[in-house]
């Protein structure tokens, strides 16, 4: 007698179902996809005792034919291919063909369902006695009840985990398919509590506002990236809500929940000099491609995936990231708030403008020159300090203006008033009115941290983080760059291979103030750096660190690569804490804060700002 046997089939599905019903979620997942793929709008889970007791999956979907029944529980019996090739091009959650199969083989079946087309429905149980099918009154759509999950297989159930832990996974699955398709309703109870419902208005936010809550939704900012066929776009949380895990990591691929190291490590990437190590970011991300750049046919649960160019994703994701995160500017305090309009009724100004011209020009005209438009900084013509008086001049810049204890500029949100202007005006014209100072710095403490006041808030920042972030953006995009030529060539020993590519990428750091010529084999000499590089005794950890950066390979693009090459730079020539510095370079490293409000974080993802409301001192001085 041969060693081979042929597995009945029972014992083949009970084998398949362990692979395909891991735990009540497994089944969970299986059964709202169906709903999913089958075009329903509404859908209704219902759970008791984690899963184990009962699993109820209701939805308006399109239904079963009465003649696909029968077949229903077969195993690779499914509607959503045809043959082998169609697996290349996957646009439905299910395809294999196994779910119902294995789900039956493990629990007390039974699905009631009706076709659209149909005018009765049909009633099917599966349990230990076999199949039973009946005519059955019911709505169109199909429900689906499981019970007594793993019933026939106590090892299986041995591994179980407490209710409680089994009802939130099952939670979890329901969360995940209702932020993929916002556009249906998804409702979930459980032992007869309803967890959450989702409006099924279409909207990402409005679902996810449902499913993760308030501060969850309020921590996100919104973005959007194509590069070359893939689209990254739904939404990433703000610096200041990573978590210490990646479990609010939340990702689709052409709609399905996936779990993929190409778009987790481009996302923290992107994220890496936003937040601190041992922090990582959340979001609730949409990647979108041809589905035949992709393979979800990896692992029995479709959780895992594959794609033909893992490059162009890890970009897409990147750049939809680190945008939307270093365009941010909310919770910033240096942030400009917009001032309450005043307005003036339509008669007052129509008799305003009737007095202006009869009384000929304003002789005081020039002075609207001062308000500018948004966001852009006015000096006024003349102004005074402690010690000096100094008169205005255009062809200076800011930087050549002496500091005082005041902000010398004022952010303005109108724009200029010109007599073109004010011809064009309609019966709701917006008078804007100046604002005062956004800021004023106070001084330092312990040579380490510099105190500034706003109107709302007293900030705390550490000087020697916040300079270095503020001098990497101006490196990263070449703003303000200066070069300081050396007087002799200073040679560098950094080794033969960093040598060698600091040498093939001497254009590059030419750009960025580096001219480095070779000087022997394992050698460079540098003739000019950034002149915001005070000392030059720390070049050769600057090459290194710089080699370093550009050589690594983790799937960022050459210029990508150098940019976090650039950290180590910023960091040798910021401020040093523990040095007492001028006022006048700690107001100007205040001034530089507030000219980009969307920084609060060094290069190395540390907070570099405190804010103490006004509001708290007040209350603790009992005001």
């Amino acid at each position: 007698m041969g060693l081979i046997n042929i597995l009945d089939e029972q014992t083949a599905n009970l084998i398949a179902a362990g692979e395909v019903v891991e735990r009540p979620s497994s089944a969970v997942k299986e059964l709202l996809e169906n709903s999913v793929d089958a075009g329903a709008k509404n859908i209704t889970l219902e759970i008791k005792n984690g899963g184990r007791g009962l699993i109820r999956v209701t939805d308006d979907g399109c239904g079963f034919l009465r003649e696909d029944i029968p077949k229903a529980l077969l195993r690779h019996a499914t509607s959503k291919i045809a043959c082998g090739d169609d697996i290349n091009g996957i646009r439905t959650l299910g395809f294999r063909g196994e779910a119902l199969a294995a789900i039956s083989s493990v629990a007390r079946t039974e699905i009631i369902t009706k076709h659209r087309s149909e005018p009765a429905g049909t009633r099917l149980t599966a349990d230990e006695n076999g199949i039973v099918m009946c005519d059955t009154g019911c709505p169109d759509g199909t429900t689906v009840i499981l019970r007594d999950i793993f019933y026939n297989t106590p090892a299986r159930q041995k591994f179980l985990k407490r209710d409680a832990t089994e009802g939130a996974s099952c939670i979890a699955v329901a969360e995940k398919l209702a932020l993929s398709h916002p556009d249906i309703s998804f409702t979930v109870a459980v032992d007869g509590e309803r967890r959450f419902a989702t409006a099924g208005d279409g909207k990402v936010y409005a679902a996810i506002y449902a499913v993760y809550g308030r501060e969850f939704a309020k921590s996100l900012v919104e973005c959007d990236y194509t590069y070359e066929t893939v689209t990254a776009k739904g939404f990433v949380t703000k610096p200041y809500g990573a978590r210490g895990s990646r479990a609010m990591q939340t990702v689709f691929v052409n709609g399905r929940c996936v779990k993929s190291r190409t778009v987790q490590a481009a996302l923290e990437e992107a994220f890496r000099s936003f937040v601190p190590r041992g922090k990582y970011p959340g979001c609730v991300l949409f990647v979108t491609l041809s589905p035949r750049l992709t393979d979800v046919n990896v692992h029995p649960a479709k959780t895992e995936i594959k794609f033909a160019s893992e490059g162009d994703v890890f970009r897409a994701v990147y750049y939809a990231a680190r945008n939307a995160i270093s365009q941010d500017e909310s919770g910033s305090p240096f942030a400009a708030q917009p001032r309450q309009a005043e307005t003036a009724p339509a008669v007052e100004q129509t008799e305003a403008k009737t007095a202006k011209t009869q009384a000929g020009p304003d002789p005081f005209a020039d002075i609207t020159d001062m308000i500018a438009p948004p966001g852009e900084r006015v000096f006024p013509r003349e102004y005074k300090t402690s010690a000096q008086t100094a008169e205005f001049r255009p062809d200076i810049g800011e930087e050549d203006l002496p500091f005082s204890g005041q902000s010398e500029y004022i952010l303005r949100d109108s724009a200029p008033r010109t007599e073109k202007a004010e011809s064009a005006q309609t019966p709701e014209q917006t008078v804007f009115v100046p604002e005062p100072p956004a800021w004023r710095f106070v001084g330092q403490i312990y040579d380490s941290y510099l105190l500034a006041e706003t109107p709302e808030y007293l900030l705390i920042i550490d000087k020697h983080a916040a300079h270095e972030r503020i001098l990497y953006e101006k490196l990263a995009k070449q703003k303000e760059l200066h070069v300081q030529e050396l007087l002799s060539g200073v040679p560098v020993n950094v080794g033969r291979e960093q040598a060698a590519i600091l040498i093939e990428n001497a254009a590059f750091l030419e750009d960025k103030g580096f001219r480095v010529e070779e000087f022997g084999e394992d050698t460079v000499i540098v003739r000019s750096v950034p002149a915001t590089l005070s000392n030059v005794k720390g070049l050769q950890s600057i090459l290194e660190d710089f080699a370093k950066g550009i050589s690594e390979g983790n799937g960022l693009g050459f210029e990508e690569r150098c940019d976090r090459a650039l950290y180590t730079v910023a960091c040798k020539a910021a401020l040093k804490a523990g040095i007492k510095n001028s006022p006048a370079d700690d107001e100007n490293v205040v001034r530089m804060l507030a000219e980009q409000p969307s920084l609060r974080f060094c290069p190395h993802g540390r907070p570099f700002i405190k804010q103490i409301p006004k509001r708290e001192i007040e209350k603790y001085f009992d005001r």
